[in-house]
């Protein structure tokens, strides 16, 4: 059985999450803020993030891709160790370049690992999802192939919603049209986004209060469940605690003791949806 590692890029937010595998890589997004550039968690955690973008509102941050250059020093690195396969799981290649970058280091690397990359069609802790379900099959020595064609399976066998506080830094880094953004700061709309099958952000409500917005996002979620046998569910925040223990109370009240994994939204993520946002999603584990 070949040694194999696993890869994935920092927006899957393993890092605050605890896990115990040895053969996990994360490969570091970039945050830029005021002419410095951060490299993701290690140079600038959640914590730290959102402070900074609470203490100056007018604070615009961006975030950048890995190089190919970084991704191939990290494969050297995993080949020196003796691993013979590596799993790259990487953020929605709708919402970031990062899959195509992965793609081109697979075709130009020279080494003698084999790669495989695994567009997750995700982003935050359900992407981290994926890469933990990754490790998990290759800890049970599961072909990787199977691994592969399971994980291409799972990625859409999902739904994740989030709802976005303030539109400010969606319209300032081009994620959302300037009229959207002009029309959710005049009307304090609090919208609740999705991101749909190819791991595209789409819009599907817009409602005037957060706390209306949250408990529709409930009600939404929980009648997704109700076709369900099987999940897992994902929670993450971007330092909204109070919006984030509401979303599981919600789900808690109807589905006691369920399985989740909880994390905050990590800054190269965060420089989008800013702060104030609650994510939800689950897995279905029955298909």
């Amino acid at each position: 059985m070949s040694k194999i590692a696993v890869i994935a890029t920092s927006t899957g937010c393993l890092d605050y999450v605890d896990n115990k595998y040895d053969n996990l890589r994360i490969l570091r997004m970039k945050i830029i803020m005021n002419e410095e550039t951060f490299n993701d968690f290690i140079e600038l955690t959640a914590s730290d993030f959102y402070k900074r973008l609470e203490e100056d509102t007018s604070l615009v941050p961006s975030s950048s891709m890995p190089s190919i250059g970084e991704l191939f020093e990290l494969l050297e690195d995993l080949e020196k160790e003796g691993y013979e396969e590596v799993i790259i799981t990487t953020i929605s290649s709708e919402l970031s370049g990062t899959y195509n970058v992965c793609l081109m280091a697979k075709n130009q690397y020279e080494g003698k690992l084999k790669i495989h990359v695994v567009d997750s069609r995700n982003a935050a802790i359900t992407e981290g999802f994926l890469s933990l379900e990754a490790l998990r099959l290759v800890e049970k020595k599961i072909p990787t192939l199977e691994i592969i064609e399971y994980l291409e399976k799972l990625r859409i066998n999902r739904k994740q919603y989030f709802m976005v506080d303030n539109l400010r830094l969606f319209v300032a880094n081009g994620r959302l049209s300037g009229a959207s953004g002009f029309i959710g700061s005049m009307f304090k709309i609090k919208p609740i986004l999705e991101v749909n099958e190819v791991g595209k952000i789409v819009s599907l409500e817009k409602i005037r209060t957060q706390k209306k917005s949250l408990a529709r996002m409930a009600d939404i979620i929980l009648g997704d469940l109700e076709k369900v046998e099987d999940f897992i569910m994902t929670y993450i925040s971007s330092d909204n605690l109070d919006g984030l223990r509401y979303m599981k109370s919600r789900i808690e009240e109807v589905y006691p003791n369920h399985k989740f994994i909880e994390a905050p939204i990590t800054p190269v993520i965060g420089c989008h949806t800013g702060v104030g946002t609650v994510g939800v999603a689950f897995f279905n584990l029955g298909k």
